[in-house]
């Protein structure tokens, strides 16, 4: 194949405008005018309108008299008489394309139904479409074509005419001359290693179970524990049989020694909702042999297919629906709720991505230079903002809610998406079901978008029914993530109203801190599957420390996560001191380091009841789970009985609760100390920092109330 080089090359920058880009090692550089040539060498002179020089070219600027049409050939001839094509450009990130392309119907990729299959694909600026279809999916070389024809607002179409249950099938786009196979992004499920879109009949699949627990009132009634398929299941003591599956995550009796682990221990642990690290098709696992390889899946191949890695039969496109729903109806049936990590900010790699080469250009973001936007470190940024990347997202959403039954989203990174996008996800998620939570990473990345559009945490308040990860809570409670050397409370700094703010949902209650409108929207957490365990944090900051006053440490922030208002999140092995050896950004380290570790976790067990019970009293009284800012005004007040603890008081709960009164203790100091509540002894002990006390008739001595050093302290008037 030769190369043709050319004089210069044209582009449609809007639909009555065309630049062209003239190489300064050009001989002929200066133009004052070209020609727009059409079929039958029809052609209409085009006048300069702008002349922008740059290092290595010379920008000109031009008017077209009749509007370009997307899906027509044309020409560009200067005075010199140098030919170009003219390709697609900048047209396609403006308005006027998305209000004259965008297709609103539901039925993009295949459609089936047992006498046909329509295939339809949205490629606007495509010239040409084929539908292929493989013969086996294993075999590349055997194929036929099928050529699509161009429909309504920029979408192609065909329809086969027979069972096509299980057809092989990709998409051929030409654009700009030049072909491009592409995987349908709406792709139910694919073949091994997301190479290929597999036709599925929806109805042959299982049925997803509904959840038998009753459905969270708020967000504050959800006690949601992160976890990865494979970490959980991976480990040589796990017990698990089908270690790294879907099927393992919920198989049933697996013990080390006598221990329960995987869905047992989980069902046990008290939590209500687990969110699992991606489990949509992504890239950096083989899935022939997915253990010589780890990854934790935020590298997005296919959006709407299930992992293969995670499936026993990866090479079963119907297998890997059914393991997943078999997963989500196992612990639905035992009252746990299921969220999915999503991660819509990017693709894993932008040039060969499914959208890229379907409509290049048009579903990522570009910087001031044309050069594509990378607020999310890994080299491109979806552009949520316009109208066919915001409704695949909504599709995709909708798509999981629905067949799968999903019970909440966790956004990867949702500070790069668009304020507008997260409303509407807001609207039509919460229609389908109203017990969903959502709730993202709210960082204001420098991607090229308004900060005010921005789904980022400072737009909290425009998008009141999303949660925010707080990381103000994890900094303040643990110390900085990005710096060993800043400390938080569990550490000994002091700032107490700072810290008051942080307990009641960094609402504002105290003036200083306001996040949000609402505690509910404040996802508390110290630790999350990014950056150093909460462990491997103390033992870097305060490694002249003995084990047993570290953990006493690591107790005291959980306990703040799971006793503060807002919504409490849990990191997998969080609860037993989880370590990954110091290993900060743990991403593809291997098993060894990821693994959940369920020696540990026996060794640990003491600290999971002190967990459990915390959980348990989170549970028992409805007023530790005030969901807006109105009722914590009414009902607590900050406690300022010592410099080294923080805490609130909350009366008249006759109504809410079967008690008058509830007091939560955070000890931040190092030696044992006593505070003086009362004259009268009618508090009673729920928990004294070291044991529990459900007995109506465990009396504390208000007088001189002891406190454990690095404790919590939970105490009520009945």
């Amino acid at each position: 194949m030769f190369h043709i080089k050319r004089a210069f090359e044209a582009y449609i920058d809007g639909f009555q405008e065309i630049t062209m880009i003239i190489p300064k090692s050009n001989k002929q550089t200066q133009h004052t005018f070209f020609y727009l040539v059409q079929q039958n060498n029809l052609k209409t002179q085009l006048q300069v309108t702008s002349q922008i020089e740059f290092d290595t070219f010379i920008k000109y600027t031009t008017h077209s008299p009749e509007t370009l049409l997307l899906g027509k050939s044309y020409e560009v001839e200067d005075e010199f008489e140098n030919r170009t094509d003219l390709q697609v450009g900048g047209v396609i990130r403006s308005n006027d394309f998305d209000e004259k392309y965008a297709y609103e119907g539901n039925d993009l990729g295949a459609t089936y139904a047992p006498e046909f299959t329509k295939f339809k694909v949205w490629a606007p600026t495509a010239s040409k479409v084929k539908l292929r279809i493989y013969k086996k999916y294993d075999i590349e070389e055997e194929f036929t074509e099928i050529i699509m024809d161009r429909g309504e607002n920029g979408t192609w179409v065909t329809m086969v005419n027979e069972n096509c249950d299980g057809l092989v099938y990709t998409f051929l786009v030409c654009v700009n001359l030049i072909w491009r196979e592409a995987v349908d992004p709406y792709a139910k499920s694919v073949t091994i290693n997301g190479k290929h879109s597999v036709v599925i009949d929806l109805s042959k699949t299982i049925k997803v179970r509904n959840a038998i627990s009753e459905p969270p009132n708020s967000y504050t009634d959800c006690i949601i524990y992160e976890a990865s398929i494979r970490d959980f299941t991976s480990h040589p003591l796990s017990g698990v049989q089908k270690k790294g599956t879907y099927k393992g995550f919920h198989e049933k009796g697996t013990l080390m020694n006598q221990f329960s682990t995987g869905m047992d221990y989980l069902c046990d642990l008290g939590v209500t909702h687990i969110e699992l690290l991606p489990i949509f098709d992504f890239e950096g696992v083989d899935e022939y042999n997915p253990f010589q390889s780890y990854n934790w899946g935020y590298n997005p191949l296919n959006f709407n297919s299930p992992e293969g890695s995670y499936s026993i039969q990866p090479n079963n496109p119907y297998e890997r629906i059914n393991e997943l729903k078999k997963l989500i109806s196992a612990y639905h049936e035992h009252g746990l709720r299921i969220i999915m990590d999503v991660v819509y900010n990017h693709v894993y790699e932008l040039q060969t991505s499914h959208f890229e080469r379907i409509v290049p250009g048009y579903y990522f973001r570009q910087d001031e230079q044309g050069l594509p936007s990378n607020g999310t470190g890994v080299g491109n940024d979806f552009a949520s903002e316009r109208l066919m990347a915001r409704r695949f997202i909504i599709h995709s959403l909708k798509y999981w809610t629905e067949e799968y039954d999903i019970d909440g989203f966790r956004f990867d990174l949702m500070g790069i998406l668009d304020t507008v996008t997260m409303s509407e996800i807001e609207i039509e998620l919460f229609n389908l079901k109203p017990e969903l939570i959502l709730f993202g990473e709210g960082w204001d990345l420098n991607t090229s978008l308004p900060s005010s559009q921005k789904a980022s945490i400072t737009q909290s308040h425009q998008l009141s029914k999303i949660g925010y990860f707080n990381d103000q809570f994890r900094d303040g409670i643990k110390g900085s993530t990005f710096s060993i050397q800043e400390k938080g409370f569990i550490y000994g700094k002091k700032d107490n109203d700072f810290f008051n703010d942080l307990l009641t949902g960094s609402v504002g209650l105290f003036n200083k801190l306001s996040l949000f409108k609402e505690p509910y929207q404040s996802i508390n957490y110290v630790e999350s599957h990014d950056n150093h365990t909460m462990w491997d944090r103390l033992q870097l900051s305060n490694s002249n420390e003995n084990e047993e006053l570290l953990k006493k440490r690591h107790l005291l922030g959980t306990s703040l996560v799971l006793l503060s208002f807002g919504v409490p999140f849990l990191h997998s092995g969080q609860e037993f001191y989880r370590t990954k050896m110091g290993t900060e950004n743990s991403y593809n380290a291997g098993d060894a380091i990821n693994s959940i570790d369920w020696a540990r976790a026996e060794r640990e067990k003491n600290s999971i009841n002190v967990i459990k019970e915390l959980i348990s009293i989170r549970k028992r009284y409805k007023s530790l789970r005030f969901s807006f800012k109105e009722e914590l005004q009414k009902y607590v007040k900050p406690i300022k009985v010592h410099p080294d603890i923080i805490g609130y008081h909350m009366t008249e709960l006759n109504d809410i609760d079967s008690i008058k009164e509830l007091m939560v203790l955070f000890h931040q100091g190092m030696e044992d100390t006593f505070i003086q509540l009362d004259k009268e002894n009618d508090w009673n002990y729920v928990w004294d920092g070291r044991e529990k006390y459900v007995e109506k008739n465990k009396k504390a001595n208000c007088k001189n109330l002891p406190i454990p050093a690095l404790s919590t302290v939970v105490l009520v008037k009945w």
